[in-house]
């Protein structure tokens, strides 16, 4: 069964939805289309609100948007359907530190992908599980902002990122 539930931070609702114990996708606060997202989602799945999805995550969830440092998000994701190579850049992406930012290319080495930057540009444009999965801690050569695929793009990841007290360039 399907469940999710929105979570209320300081900068709008931040959805989680969950199989069993385990995510199957989050929404980062910026999503202007939530409503009529979890709409689909009923119709598509039978998906029902449920305030109790992993209550310490959605607590950490709290405090990071309420810009307490070094939050780290506990939970199990459902990374099903995806191939090894988008699973060991994703496992890699969130061990990035908070505060930390880490180019594509960088992020294709730590995972053992090295010169795989574009490919990695690619898994976090679907990244389903954006600041579990720290993303927006992916920039380009250069320490540059490179881009970000939420409804507010590059502005969102620029200001988690300040949040965080990281240091990027324009």
């Amino acid at each position: 069964m399907i469940r999710y539930c929105l979570v209320p931070t300081s900068w709008g609702p931040f959805l989680l939805v969950a199989q069993g114990e385990r995510l199957v996708e989050t929404k980062l606060p910026d999503e202007s289309n939530i409503d009529e997202y979890i709409s689909r989602l009923k119709r598509k799945t039978n998906a029902v609100e449920d305030d109790s999805i992993q209550q310490s995550l959605q607590e950490s969830i709290q405090e990071y948007f309420e810009g307490s440092p070094g939050v780290r998000f506990r939970a199990r994701l459902l990374l099903e359907g995806l191939s090894e190579f988008q699973q060991n850049i994703l496992r890699a992406c969130r061990s990035i530190a908070y505060g930390s930012t880490v180019s594509y290319g960088e992020l294709a080495s730590r995972a053992g992908h090295s010169g795989a930057a574009r490919a990695v540009g690619s898994v976090m444009a679907r990244n389903r599980h954006p600041l579990i999965i720290p993303c927006h801690r992916v920039v380009a050569a250069g320490n540059r902002l490179g881009g970000f695929s939420s409804c507010s793009g590059t502005e969102l990841k620029r200001a988690m990122l300040e949040l965080e007290g990281a240091t990027i360039l324009a």
